[in-house]
């Protein structure tokens, strides 16, 4: 069981960082078709629609949970540290779109000339960061069409590191979470006679709301 309450920001920070990107690749060689959740002690596996709603919930859970990040830091002129990936024109144009100060640039397989793919630490301002926020579409989280935009993550800061914050910041991203399964959940079962990919399934899963 997935243990959202004991998460701190620092811990939300590392696994949006290194789960980002370690994600996207596993992701583009065996792309996932359906997930099963457990929800109010019962168990449902999404496919179909039901699944393609389940990953825009869960892009929107990351805008979510970006902005909640971004307002616990104070000043819009506050430097914060930052990590995202993409190619090297990628992050060419994106480093001059967001007035990123690059730190360090690390060449994903190195020996090999045929990726062209590289890890970027930077810093920026909490108000370029907002704009890349605000920038973000669904498309940008979806792991079969992630951007360069939609790979960033804060790197652990001083600025968020209460653990109220990381408990408050928790909370509200299972709730919504829980309240959007449980919206799909109940579409599939008003529109009973219409397939909607929403099928009952044994509690093998390890996601619960």
């Amino acid at each position: 069981m997935v243990d959202f309450r004991a998460l701190a920001i620092p811990a939300i920070i590392v696994l949006l960082v290194g789960g980002t990107i370690s994600f996207f690749m596993a992701f583009s060689f065996y792309p996932e078709k359906h997930v099963n959740v457990k929800i109010n002690g019962e168990c449902y596996e999404f496919l179909d629609n039901a699944y393609a709603k389940y990953k825009k919930l869960q892009a929107e859970k990351e805008l979510l949970i970006f902005r909640l990040q971004a307002n616990a830091i104070g000043s819009p002129n506050t430097i914060i540290p930052v990590i995202f990936s993409g190619t090297g024109e990628e992050v060419d144009d994106f480093v001059d779109r967001y007035n990123i100060n690059i730190i360090t640039s690390q060449k994903i397989g190195a020996n090999n000339n045929y990726i062209d793919k590289y890890v970027i630490k930077a810093t920026m301002t909490k108000q370029d960061f907002e704009r890349i926020i605000n920038d973000l579409t669904i498309k940008d989280l979806d792991p079969l069409t992630k951007s360069i935009s939609g790979s960033i993550g804060l790197q652990p800061n001083s600025y968020i590191i209460t653990e109220q914050e990381g408990e408050q910041i928790s909370l509200y991203s299972k709730d919504f979470m829980r309240n959007g399964i449980q919206q799909i959940i109940d579409a599939s079962n008003a529109n009973s006679s219409d397939y909607d990919g929403v099928k009952q399934a044994e509690c093998r899963t390890k996601i619960q709301y």
